[in-house]
């Protein structure tokens, strides 16, 4: 085992760094800060989902990523991509196996792998806990959540958890309900936000268009019928105003009618390192989930010193300190957003305050700086 100021980590993730999701921006970012803040090595093992016949690449010229083959994606969502092989192969290799979301069946593996091979074995969760099973779109969604509610938790998702040697959490309330859901009852489960490179994600001062912003997928459960609805409401009385769509999902169909009377910019995708520019030209950004975790698209937001109104669920108001640092939105009232956004967009001040606070907040608990020290801290317990 290596002394603990030379480590090298694998991570395991589903999707690889160049998809737009919470849990690999952070795998991505994690990997990239352990090198420049620790010297800790890093490797990511991933699908080749949006890389195909690709073998391996290398992240920011030192990490290098293996591409598996993904045989099939199971409801569109679940990669299938075999990497118990190369477990097998090669975890000798690593002082450290942090595995990304316990949903996955490459997590499924990483556990059942460690049920017969002893290594320090980290499981990193990046939220959908408990996420109910009314808050689906259609039949499908609704038998992905009663599958995973009823089956999966109980059996494959408990089992991939009480395997972990340490269990991470990005949102203090999933961690009481991993304790309760899951009887997790060892102490090595930490509270480990999202973090944000605030070197990066920073305010500029920007010319042109500003927009009311929405960013992720467009579903349901993010709430992006509550966005329609809000923006369309808006606008009404504030013709001045313009709408950033940034994502894709099973609700775009909704933009298209919506453009013909409203002054709406749609992309599926924007790359995350320019994101920053997103955020800069966003007088506000909205999020309308109905059931959320501590997303990174709100700390950045904070970050760049742009004002949030946000559903008032899951970690969000860990971070949200209504009329502190930004606003939240109770019971997802439309017309409470409305009159919340109009007040933002209009007291100058307050919003100036809520950025300032924002960004004060991040600096002091969701910079790289603060992460990689609390994710070293967890490394310790096994390698020192």
């Amino acid at each position: 085992m290596n002394k603990v100021n030379n480590l090298k980590i694998l991570h395991i993730n589903p999707y690889p760094p160049d998809h737009l999701g919470g849990s690999e921006v952070f795998c991505k970012n994690l990997a990239i800060n352990l090198k420049k803040k620790k010297n800790f090595d890093s490797d990511i093992l991933t699908s080749d989902i949006l890389k195909k016949n690709v073998k391996f690449d290398y992240l920011d010229g030192s990490i290098k990523i293996f591409y598996k083959k993904n045989y099939y994606s199971l409801w569109g969502i679940n990669p299938l991509v075999n990497i118990y092989s190369f477990l097998k192969k090669n975890y000798q290799n690593y002082d450290v196996i942090h595995v990304h979301s316990y949903l996955f069946l490459t997590s499924l593996q990483s556990a059942l792998f460690r049920k017969i091979r002893k290594f320090p074995y980290v499981l990193h969760i990046h939220g959908g806990i408990q996420t109910p099973q009314n808050l689906s779109s259609g039949l499908i969604e609704r038998a992905q959540l009663g599958f995973k509610n009823m089956f999966f938790d109980k059996w494959i998702g408990s089992f991939t958890m009480k395997t972990a040697d340490a269990l991470i959490s990005v949102s203090k309330k999933d961690l009481d309900i991993i304790k309760k859901r899951f009887n997790i009852q060892h102490n090595h489960k930490y509270y480990i936000p999202n973090g944000v490179n605030t070197e990066i994600f920073n305010k500029k001062k920007e010319n042109g268009k500003m927009f009311v912003t929405f960013i992720g997928r467009l579903s349901y459960i993010k709430g992006f019928d509550i966005f329609m609805n809000v923006i369309k409401e808006l606008y009404k009385n504030n013709k001045d105003l313009n709408f950033l769509i940034i994502g894709k999902g099973p609700l775009k169909k909704l933009i298209k009618p919506a453009q013909k009377n409203l002054p709406i910019l749609h992309s599926d995708y924007y790359p995350h390192e320019k994101m920053v520019d997103i955020y800069n030209h966003s007088k506000v950004v909205l999020i309308t989930s109905r059931f959320e975790g501590v997303p990174t698209t709100m700390l950045e937001s904070l970050a760049c010193e742009t004002p949030v109104i946000a559903s008032n669920v899951g970690g969000i108001p860990e971070v949200i300190r209504n009329d502190e640092n930004g606003l939240l939105i109770e019971n997802f009232n439309t017309k409470s957003a409305v009159t919340k956004i109009i007040d933002v967009l209009h007291d100058q001040d307050k919003s100036r305050t809520f950025g300032k606070n924002g960004r004060k907040l991040v600096l002091k608990d969701f910079s790289w700086d603060v992460i990689t020290d609390k994710i070293e801290m967890v490394y310790k317990n096994f390698t020192s």
